[in-house]
């Protein structure tokens, strides 16, 4: 009985130093796996990009603007035509369109700078009064011709010519640039722009008392260019069959040009 009492104690000592040594060694190995792992966890260092990340610098935009006359002129000019079939009303249409283009062209446009711009075939209904509904009366075809012209002297001539041959109205006319003009002005703008925003980074590192070192990065911010629009231009509508009228009078107006740049600069 003594016997049995005293191995079952022995037993339960061996399972209990064993139980407590299973439980060390697992508390050995997770913290070797916790080093481990914080040892194998890349180290990131920042460095200078392009931009200048990571470094003093000091970032600055600078705005230009510019007012130029325009040296081109976008006219929309447009036939509509009503019939009670849709290929009357179109018939008609090409017809009075002809005589446009062929007027414009004897007056100077040539045939690379007019173009179709917009052409609907429409149902044409009108509201009858007596009846209280919208009564279906056939079709309306609304064509509009772009004409371009380098000629802004003449662009009051090219209008009226083109009502004079049968053109039911003008939509619009625009004054703006031309592809070539308009890049040399983007020049001067963005030299204007980089110019002053080179100015104020000077001027912030001169007030902290720092110097002003090597540009980092150089970004064009904007650039906007908004072509003079002049809508609405029913006045200019006459009827066929009208006596000539003197062209009206249609003057340029000076487009304007903005641009912002920032830049980035190492502070010494």
């Amino acid at each position: 009985m003594l016997l049995s009492s005293i191995g079952g104690l022995i037993f339960m000592k061996e399972k209990t130093h064993s139980f407590f040594g299973i439980a060390l060694l697992l508390i050995v190995l997770a913290t070797f796996a916790l080093v481990y792992t914080q040892y194998q966890r890349p180290i990131t260092i920042t460095q200078a990009g392009p931009g200048g990340e990571g470094i003093p610098k000091i970032t600055a935009s600078g705005d230009a603007e510019l007012s130029v006359m325009p040296d081109e002129a976008t006219v929309r000019i447009k036939v509509e035509t009503k019939a009670k079939t849709a290929q009357e009303a179109q018939d008609e249409n090409s017809r009075i369109m002809a005589s446009v283009q062929s007027a414009l062209k004897r007056a100077g446009i040539a045939s690379k700078d007019i173009e179709t711009d917009r052409y609907n075939l429409y149902p044409w209904t009108e509201w009858d009064p007596d009846e209280h509904r919208q009564k279906e009366l056939g079709f309306r075809v609304y064509h509009t011709l772009k004409v371009k012209t380098a000629d802004l002297d003449k662009v009051g001539d090219f209008v009226q010519v083109a009502v004079d041959a049968g053109a039911t109205g003008v939509e619009s006319v625009n004054f703006g640039l031309s592809e070539k003009q308009k890049q040399e002005v983007r020049k001067v703008a963005l030299q204007d722009a980089a110019n002053n925003a080179k100015i104020k980074a000077q001027t912030m590192a001169d007030g902290l008392g720092v110097g002003l070192g090597e540009l980092l990065a150089v970004q064009e911010a904007s650039f906007n260019y908004g072509p003079v629009f002049r809508a609405d231009m029913e006045s200019m509508a006459m009827k066929a069959g009208r006596a000539p009228e003197p062209a009206p009078p249609i003057e340029p107006e000076q487009v304007r040009i903005s641009a912002t740049v920032s830049v980035s600069y190492r502070i010494k």
